[in-house]
C-alpha cells in the first residue's frame, strides 16, 4: 500500500472541506463497473472514484491508476486478515474517524456533512481507515516473523564494547481495569466507557484504594498482571511505562474486550541482560524488515489472480 495518513496533512484536509461551497451528492452510480477483480473480489470504479475525491481532499497524489493499485494491494492484505482469523473492530475504526474530526475541529456529524458536500460518502473515509489499520497489522504480524539469532545479537553486543553484566531493566507490577464493552456495541457507547475510563484514571489514587473501587464498578473487571518488564510488554504501552510514575496509570486503551487502563503498583531495577538484548534485537530486526511491506504485497500479488478491466 503507498498510501498511508500524514498528521500533516489534516489541515490540508480542513482547509479543503471549509472551502466546500456546493453539494454534491454522494450516491453510488447505477452504471458503476467492475475496474479490478482481486482473486475474484471486485473494485468497482464507484469505489476508486470515491477514494480518488478522498485523496484530494487529503491533498496526495490520485490518479485513477494509482488508486486502484493502492486499493487491489488493500484488498490483498484483507484477504489474508480474513485468512488468519485477524479483524479490526469498528470501535477502533470509528475511533480513528472521529479523531480525524476532532483534528479538523468538527463534530463527527459535521464532518459527515462536510464529506458529503464534497461528494464523499463518510463511509468511504471509514474504509479506508479499516484499510490503513488492517493493512498495517497484517504487515507488523509479518515483520515480527523476521527472526534475529542470539550470534547476531553477541556480535552486535560485543561490537559496541556493551558490559552486559552490570545493565539492568525496570520491572513492574501491573494491574488491569477493564471497561468491559460487549461486542457489537455503538460508537456511542464505547465513547461513554472511554470517558468512565479517564475520569476513574483522574481520580486514581494509587492500587490500594482505587482498585478495590473499581472493583465495585459495574461492568469493570480488575486483572492482576502480575510483574513485567519492559522487554515484556512492547508497543506504545512499553514506552509509556518507562516513565509512568509507581501508583500512576497509563491512558486508556481501546481494545477488543473494552476500555483498559493499567495501573502501575510497583517498579524497581532489577540486574539483568535482557534490556540491553531486547533494544539491539529490536533494532536489528528493524533494519531486516524495513522492505518487509513491500516484498510481501510484491509477494501476494504474484500468487494472486488479478485482472484488471
Amino acid at each position: 500500500m503507498r498510501t498511508r495518513l500524514n498528521s500533516l496533512l489534516l489541515p490540508a484536509f480542513a482547509i479543503a472541506l471549509g472551502l466546500a461551497s456546493a453539494s454534491l451528492p454522494a450516491t453510488a452510480s447505477a452504471q458503476s463497473a467492475v475496474r479490478a477483480t482481486v482473486n475474484d473480489q471486485a473494485i468497482t470504479s464507484y469505489d476508486v472514484s470515491q477514494r480518488v475525491k478522498l485523496m484530494k481532499l487529503f491533498h496526495q497524489p490520485s490518479g485513477d491508476k494509482a488508486v486502484l493499485d493502492d486499493m487491489v494491494d488493500e484488498v490483498l492484505l484483507d484477504q489474508v486478515a480474513k485468512r488468519r482469523g485477524m479483524s479490526v473492530p469498528d470501535s477502533m475504526v470509528e475511533e480513528r474517524f472521529n479523531g480525524i474530526a476532532k483534528q479538523v475541529k468538527l463534530p463527527p456529524a459535521q464532518l459527515v456533512k462536510a464529506l458529503g458536500s464534497q461528494g464523499v460518502q463518510a463511509d468511504t473515509l471509514r474504509k479506508f481507515l479499516r484499510a490503513q489499520i488492517t493493512g498495517a497489522m497484517v504487515i507488523k504480524a509479518r515483520a515480527r516473523s523476521v527472526k534475529v539469532s542470539e550470534a547476531d545479537v553477541q556480535a552486535q553486543i560485543e561490537k559496541q564494547g556493551i558490559q552486559t553484566e552490570n545493565a539492568t531493566i525496570r520491572e513492574f507490577k501491573l494491574q488491569q481495569i477493564v471497561f468491559v464493552v460487549p461486542k457489537g456495541s455503538s460508537p456511542g457507547y464505547v465513547g461513554q466507557r472511554q470517558r468512565e475510563a479517564e475520569a476513574f484514571r483522574k481520580r486514581f489514587a494509587g492500587c490500594d484504594g482505587s482498585l478495590a473501587q473499581a472493583k465495585a464498578m459495574k461492568g469493570v473487571v480488575v486483572l492482576n498482571m502480575g510483574r513485567r518488564d519492559t522487554t515484556q510488554i512492547q508497543g506504545p504501552a512499553g514506552d509509556a511505562l518507562k516513565s509512568a510514575p509507581v501508583g500512576g496509570t497509563l491512558k486508556p486503551d481501546v481494545t477488543e474486550r473494552g476500555v483498559e487502563v493499567i495501573a502501575v503498583c510497583e517498579a524497581k531495577e532489577i540486574r539483568s541482560s535482557a534490556g540491553v538484548r531486547a533494544e539491539i534485537e529490536e533494532k536489528l530486526a528493524t533494519e531486516q524488515s524495513k522492505n518487509v511491506g513491500k516484498d510481501f504485497v510484491a509477494e501476494l500479488r504474484k500468487n494472486a489472480k488479478i485482472t484488471y478491466k
